[in-house]
């Protein structure tokens, strides 16, 4: 079974049920949804109207949250 997600409105999907949100920021990356490296410039993912947020190192549980928007984290940039 395939998991769709959708990144700033572009759709991805993902093999597994279960993620890192590093896995995700890295695909909406690859398919121009952000901007900017995710592995050189920390991103968060936000679930619109709501307080969840991931970063890098988070599961994201896609068959509970599957719309983000992505913007690079305030602060210093981590590894």
């Amino acid at each position: 079974m395939k998991y769709e997600f959708k990144v700033n409105g572009e759709t991805f999907f993902s093999e597994e049920r279960a993620v890192d949100a590093a896995v995700l920021l890295r695909q909406a990356f690859k398919g121009k949804a952000i901007g900017q490296d995710p592995d050189k410039t920390g991103y968060e993912l936000t679930v619109p109207e709501s307080d969840v947020t991931f970063v890098s190192g988070q599961t994201v549980e896609l068959d509970k949250y599957n719309v983000f928007r992505a913007a690079p984290k305030k602060g210093a940039p981590f590894a």
